[in-house]
């Protein structure tokens, strides 16, 4: 056999190894560090939200992003990643432009947002947004595979994933990356928009998917004088047709010209609930995802136990914070050490270190060469920085500070 048994791009193949003769060498090894890379990511995000459409204006892209806005400005930790690949307009409705930290999907946000919402494109990656992306599914399959896998997400509550409309190569590369993402399915109150919703459900039922439920978008307009409801297409639409799938109807939300004013001009992020209507016929929708699928609760230390993080090289405590090739994360439980492992280093950028070892537990590290900035950024979490001398063990710096630092109560015996 000459080549991969899909026939697809040896640089892309996800064929199984053992039937595979075409794959460029060490291409399915790189394949398995991804999968890890991959495994630890989406073991970090409590849950994930793919909203999709039958077909394309329905405001799917809308409720995606505003649905993100939503949760971060209620203080919960939210990305947001774009997979509609041929048109994405994420950053665009967001304001966007120039990440601040590509690896961690960092943008400038608003005081209240930015450590709350974490945002990817492919937008993100084009010279010309104005450039049509023409791939077939391979490439899409990867790129997504990559987002999960290369970007550090950290310690999220919620993951939304806004997909292209339809059934596609898209939709089915999160569904089989992500098997335990959740579709929010988003239709207006039209019959022909109806259909074809009846087909993403159909998808996921195929696939196994679990349905949170419909959305009906552009359901009504509210006059700006009266404040009366007029709609704009018949209405009950998708409550029927949720009823008819045994599915449950999430909501009907308003069509809001202010929503689409803002997100022309890149303003989303600059529009209260007060000023749209849209945003409050969210709220209860909202409130239901947060009842359904709620949020990571906040990590409750264990009284009298705590846990080390030390940078190493070669086994010891290294000289230059940047320069360790792994951590060391020692358990002390009543003044004795009761457990020790070694990870892989967390990467270094603003916000990826001390959210995973937030996410880990750890409530000490011992490091030398480490700056004032990053200090800030552990104690800004809760956990407390502490000086060591280089090329010590990590058994023996830990054990010197519990000699500095005995428990209350417990008397230290050091001559």
């Amino acid at each position: 056999m000459s080549g991969c048994p899909s026939g697809a791009d040896p640089k892309t193949c996800d064929a199984d190894p053992k039937s595979c003769s075409g794959c460029a060498p060490g291409h399915h090894e790189a394949a398995d560090t991804s999968d890890q890379d991959i495994a630890r990511t989406l073991k970090q995000i409590r849950h994930k939200i793919l909203v999709m459409s039958g077909k394309g204006g329905v405001g799917k892209s809308s409720v995606a992003v505003n649905l993100a806005l939503a949760l971060a400005r209620r203080g919960l930790r939210v990305g947001l990643m774009d997979v509609d690949l041929h048109g994405p307009n994420v950053l665009r409705m967001l304001g966007l432009t120039e990440p601040l930290d590509l690896m961690h999907a960092q943008f400038n946000l608003p005081p209240d947002l930015f450590d709350h919402l974490r945002v990817i494109s492919i937008e993100m990656l084009m010279k010309n947004r104005e450039m049509a992306v023409i791939w077939r599914g391979p490439l899409k399959h990867q790129l997504i595979r990559q987002f999960l896998s290369e970007v550090q997400w950290g310690g999220l509550d919620y993951l939304v994933i806004d997909a292209p409309p339809g059934t596609g190569d898209e939709p089915m590369s999160v569904a089989q990356t992500i098997p335990e993402a959740h579709a929010l399915i988003v239709t207006t109150p039209q019959e022909i928009s109806l259909a074809d919703v009846r087909k993403s459900i159909n998808f996921c039922q195929k696939i196994s998917m679990d349905i949170l439920g419909l959305v009906e978008n552009m359901s009504g307009y509210r006059c700006p004088h009266c404040g009366e409801a007029i709609p704009l297409f018949k209405s009950g639409g998708a409550q029927k047709t949720a009823q008819a799938a045994k599915v449950p109807y999430l909501g009907a939300l308003p069509f809001d010209p202010k929503v689409v004013e803002a997100a022309d001009g890149g303003e989303l992020m600059q529009l209260t609930e007060k000023e749209s209507h849209f945003f409050q016929g969210l709220r209860p929708i909202v409130d239901y995802l947060l009842e359904t699928l709620p949020p990571n609760a906040p990590r409750e230390r264990e009284p009298g136990v705590l846990k080390f993080a030390l940078p190493l090289g070669d086994g010891k405590l290294a000289a230059k914070f940047g320069e360790a090739d792994q951590f060391a994360l020692l358990t002390v439980k009543d003044g004795a050490i009761v457990e020790q492992e070694t990870i892989p280093t967390p990467p270094h950028e603003p916000g990826g270190m001390p959210e995973i070892l937030e996410d880990l537990g750890i409530t000490h590290v011992i490091a030398a060469g480490l700056g004032e900035k990053a200090q800030g950024l552990l104690q800004h979490k809760g956990i407390e920085v502490f000086p060591g001398l280089p090329n010590e063990t990590p058994e023996t710096l830990v054990a010197n500070y519990l000699k500095d630092h005995p428990a209350p109560g417990r008397q230290c015996c050091a001559p």
